[in-house]
């Protein structure tokens, strides 16, 4: 299994040039999802252990009178918010490949736009 930083000069190195731009769109747009999942992934496992640690810090001397299971979760909601952006970075680079793919799958393959041709604006009732 790759390092993160592996991962990242993986997507760092996906150049669109040449005669495979769709290719390594898409091939960017997989692996940025792919490590914003992993990411998520943490980010959720953390999240929970957190607030676990946290909560058992309930009863400790200098915490009389604070709400602890409160401020524990006020806590791991930054992880959460984290947890949630990471989903969100995963859905747009998904949303990248296909407005791609919608811009310009016509002009890079015309043989797709002749079967597609007839297909638009058409509705048989």
């Amino acid at each position: 299994m790759k390092t993160a930083g592996e991962r990242i000069e993986e997507i760092a190195d996906c150049e669109f040039t040449g005669d495979r731009v769709a290719e390594r769109i898409a091939r960017y747009a997989q692996l940025t999802q792919r490590l914003a999942h992993d990411l998520a992934r943490e980010l959720d496992i953390a999240e929970e252990a957190a607030e676990a640690a946290l909560r058992r810090l309930k009863g400790h001397p200098l915490l009389v009178g604070i709400d602890v299971r409160l401020r524990a979760r006020k806590v791991a909601r930054e992880l959460r918010e984290a947890r949630d952006l990471c989903k969100g970075i995963s859905a747009e680079a998904v949303a990248f490949n296909l407005q791609f793919r919608r811009e310009f799958a016509e002009a890079l393959d015309p043989t797709r736009a002749a079967k597609t041709k007839h297909h638009r604006g058409e509705v048989d009732l």
